[in-house]
C-alpha cells in the first residue's frame, strides 16, 4: 500500500497494511539530526529513505496561500496562520490592548490563493496527503489575539464575544470559502486547533465553550465536509467534557490523545469515541519519549499499535510535538519501533 493510500484508509476507519506515522518536531537541530540518520535532505524525502510516513498538519505536506495585505502592529510573523494570530509563549497579543474597531482586521483579499491548487497537486504527486489550514475560530484563537487574562474576562461579557465573533466569522467564512475555491477539491485535511486544558480541566466551562465557540466551529467544519476535507483536530490538555461536542460539530481526527492527561487514556477513548473519531498520538510524550530509556519506546509503541490499531482510525505518534527534551535515541527508537511492529 503507497503511503497517501495508507493515510486515508485509516483516517477512515479502515485497516491499512500498517499504521500510519504521524509526528512533528518543533527543533531544528533535531530534526536536521533525524534527516542526517536516514541520509534524507528534507522531511518529504524521509519516506522514500525510511518508510517513516511523515505526516503532518503543521509543515510539509501542509500548504497555505500566501499573505500579501498591509502589515499589522503586534503581529510577528504574517503567515499561513492568517497572518493575524499572536505567540502565546513570547506573550504576543495583536488584540491584547485594542478595541474591536481598531485592529485592523484580515480580510480574504489579503492572501494570495492562485499558487494553492499547484501546491497540492505537487504534494499529491509526491504520494502523500494534502493539509491546510488554520482553522482558528473558538478558545485558543481567542488567547492568540487576546491573552488569557483578556480571554477569560471576555466571556463574561455577552456583548463583547458577540461583536469580536462575529469579526472572527465574518474573515473565516470568507477566507475558507476563497480557498475551497482555488483547492478544487485537492483538500485532504483541514488542521484545527482549541487548546482547552490542563492535565485535570477545562480552563473555562464547557457550557461557556459550546455557548461561544462551539457555533462557529461548526459552521466552518460544515463548509470542510461539504469540500469534502476531514477535520483534523488538535486540542492540548483536558477537554474529555467536550468530545462528544467535537463530534458533533465534525471532527473527524482528534489528536494528540495524552495518556498523562486526567480521561484521556487512549484505549478508553477509542473505545468510546472509535466509531465516530480517527485518533492521532497517544505515544507518551512525558513519561516514556522524554524521561524514559529506549526500551521504555519501544513497549510504549507496542502497547499503542494493540490497543489502538484494530479496525483502523489511527495515526501513531507522540501525545505532543517533538521538541529538544526528547533524546535523539528515543526518537529514532519510536520510528523504528512503529515499522517494526507494523499492527
Amino acid at each position: 500500500m503507497k503511503r497517501r493510500d495508507r493515510i486515508l484508509t485509516a483516517i477512515s476507519h479502515s485497516e491499512p497494511d500498517r499504521v500510519p506515522i504521524s509526528f512533528d518536531i518543533v527543533d531544528p537541530n533535531l530534526e536536521n539530526k533525524v534527516l542526517q540518520h536516514y541520509g534524507a535532505k528534507s522531511m518529504s524525502e524521509l519516506y522514500e529513505k525510511s518508510g517513516i510516513d511523515a505526516f503532518s498538519v503543521w509543515k510539509w505536506p501542509a500548504a497555505a496561500p500566501i499573505y500579501i495585505g498591509p502589515k499589522r502592529e503586534g503581529v510577528e510573523n504574517h503567515d499561513e496562520t492568517y497572518g493575524c494570530w499572536g505567540k502565546v509563549n513570547q506573550h504576543i497579543y495583536p488584540l491584547q490592548n485594542k478595541t474591536l474597531d481598531e485592529y485592523l482586521w484580515p480580510k480574504a483579499e489579503y492572501f494570495d490563493f492562485t499558487r494553492i491548487k499547484n501546491d497540492l497537486l505537487t504534494i499529491k504527486q509526491m504520494d502523500m496527503t494534502t493539509a491546510v489550514g488554520h482553522a482558528g475560530v473558538g478558545w485558543c484563537h481567542h488567547v492568540q489575539m487576546r491573552g488569557y487574562e483578556n480571554a477569560l474576562y471576555d466571556v463574561m461579557d455577552d456583548d463583547y464575544m458577540s461583536e469580536y465573533l462575529s469579526r472572527v466569522r465574518a474573515f473565516s467564512l470568507a477566507y475558507f470559502e476563497t480557498l475551497f475555491q482555488y483547492a478544487d477539491g485537492h483538500i485532504d485535511i483541514v488542521r484545527a486547533d482549541e487548546d482547552l486544558g490542563g492535565q485535570q480541566a477545562m480552563l473555562i466551562s464547557p457550557a461557556m465553550w459550546r455557548k461561544f465557540y462551539k457555533p462557529l466551529w461548526k459552521e466552518i467544519f460544515d463548509l470542510c465536509h461539504k469540500n469534502h476535507a476531514k477535520v483534523w483536530m488538535h486540542s492540548c490538555g483536558y477537554c474529555r467534557d467536550v468530545v462528544p461536542d467535537f463530534i458533533d460539530m465534525g471532527v473527524d481526527i482528534l489528536n494528540p490523545v495524552p495518556p498523562y492527561v486526567k480521561n484521556s487514556d487512549p484505549p478508553d477513548m477509542k473505545n468510546t469515541f472509535g466509531k465516530q473519531l480517527a485518533f492521532d498520538g497517544a505515544v507518551d510524550q512525558i513519561n516514556v519519549l522524554i524521561n524514559g530509556t529506549k526500551e521504555d519506546v519501544r513497549r510504549e509503541v507496542k502497547l499503542r499499535l494493540k490497543q489502538m490499531s484494530p479496525g483502523g482510525g489511527y495515526l501513531i505518534g507522540p501525545s505532543q510535538v517533538l521538541t529538544e527534551d526528547v533524546p535523539f535515541e528515543n526518537v529514532i527508537t519510536f520510528f523504528n519501533s512503529c515499522l517494526e511492529f507494523r499492527e
